[in-house]
């Protein structure tokens, strides 16, 4: 058969490797699902060919800012609300948020608050504030309220290690940046004499720059897909990018050339031998007609000895080294 590309072909080929249909593979397809799922996570994570990466970029919005309301979450919603219900909010004491505006804007059957928009992020607000739904008729919706401060990533992207710089010391949006000056003045004699001066002096001016401004803190945790870049947001002002340094996955689905890896195929046919293993194991000694019996735990320990051999092959074969093991 030729190389697997679909998920389907996949999970075929793994079971053919088990025996089927020679002999009976007692594993469900819910159990393949998750064992193929389980073997992508992964993939995913240590293989240096499960992910890539991407310059990902971002449009800055007003709502983005740490001083305005990003996103109203909803803890409890409630009963008897309508959609376009207003959203009422109280400022911390002592702060001077204002301006922001939100509605209700999705119920369920019961009239139950879903989810919320913000069509208004305010200004100035350096705490949380309150939010709750005005209404003559619900009761019982519990909202949070969340300030910006942080871009959101799609699902896909499983790292985010820098941001490029937002200062302009060396930017070229400005007639005074540096890169201009030397373009304006001494580009002539550049065809003549040493870049080395030229070259030295830029990685200088970055280094003041790394000195003076510093590098923009980052935050970020894959699961709730939001970077926190903890810096002065007027530097970058609504209507301009922010270019992020990240990896993403390589998805099966989308390159089914990775569905033909064969890393991928010994750990997940691994996986679902110890999957049926465990189901197995519950009829240890079991006779069949003829005098068989299963033996699940065999099964099941030759299954997890092959998985840890293939997670060590992972690690010293196909995982790239630490940053600080290179060199």
């Amino acid at each position: 058969m030729a190389v697997p590309t679909t998920r389907q072909e996949f999970a075929e080929y793994c079971l053919r490797k088990l025996g089927k249909p020679v002999i009976e593979i007692n594993v469900d397809d819910d159990q393949v699902d998750d064992r193929i799922d389980e073997a992508l996570r992964y993939f995913w994570d240590y293989h240096f060919d499960g992910s890539e990466k991407v310059f990902y970029k971002y449009l800055v919005q007003k709502n983005d800012f740490p001083t305005t309301v990003k996103q109203i979450s909803v803890n409890a919603g409630g009963t008897g609300y309508q959609t376009n219900d207003a959203i009422v909010f109280t400022t911390a004491k002592g702060d001077v948020g204002n301006g922001a505006v939100a509605v209700v804007s999705s119920v369920d059957d019961n009239g139950g608050v879903l989810t919320v928009d913000v069509l208004n992020g305010g200004y100035a607000y350096n705490f949380d504030p309150v939010a709750e739904v005005s209404s003559n008729t619900g009761s019982g919706a519990i909202l949070t309220v969340g300030r910006g401060g942080y871009i959101p990533l799609p699902d896909n992207i499983i790292g985010a290690v820098n941001i490029f710089d937002a200062g302009a010391a060396i930017g070229t949006n400005n007639l005074f940046n540096i890169r201009y000056q030397i373009a304006l003045n001494d580009l002539y004699t550049l065809t003549s004499v040493s870049m080395i001066p030229y070259y030295m002096a830029l990685s200088h001016i970055q280094f003041l720059e790394q000195m003076l401004v510093g590098k923009q803190p980052l935050r970020y945790n894959r699961h709730n897909n939001k970077l926190y870049i903890d810096m002065d947001w007027n530097r970058i002002g609504p209507g301009n990018f922010i270019i992020v340094e990240a990896y993403q996955i390589v998805d099966p689905n989308v390159y089914t050339k990775a569905w033909g890896d064969r890393w991928l195929a010994r750990y997940t046919e691994s996986l679902i031998k110890q999957q049926w293993g465990q189901n197995l194991k519950k009829f240890e000694g079991m006779k069949l007609p003829g005098g068989l019996s299963f033996n699940g735990q065999k099964i099941y320990d030759e299954a997890t000895d092959e998985r840890e051999k293939l997670e060590q092959e992972m690690i010293y074969t196909y995982s790239l080294p630490a940053t600080d093991m290179i060199g």
